[in-house]
């Protein structure tokens, strides 16, 4: 896939609104090729922000002021959890 990771913004026409600044983001583990341990891993890490039904997991941020700050904050985010279900934990 092109885009793995997909984001959604809301806007408002022009009107102020305090949800304004909101950023989604949703990716598909599958998209990322990953062994089947790395996308249990990372399963495991996104939490409850995983559907299983979708095989989807969904984050939202609306922490910064301005929704490009929230959307990089989120890309990076991905890229941690990515980084660290790649991390053998082997004995």
């Amino acid at each position: 896939m092109d885009q793995p990771l997909r984001f959604r913004y809301t806007s408002y026409m022009g009107e102020f609104h305090p949800a304004e600044k909101k950023v989604v983001v949703e990716f598909s583990p599958e998209d990322f090729g990953l062994t089947e341990v790395q996308k249990m891993k990372l399963r495991k890490l996104a939490g409850p922000r995983y559907n299983p039904e979708k095989e989807t997991i969904k984050m939202s941020c609306e922490s910064f002021e301005h929704q490009a700050q929230n959307k990089r904050y989120l890309a990076e985010l991905v890229e941690k959890l990515l980084t660290e279900a790649k991390v053998c934990v082997c004995s």
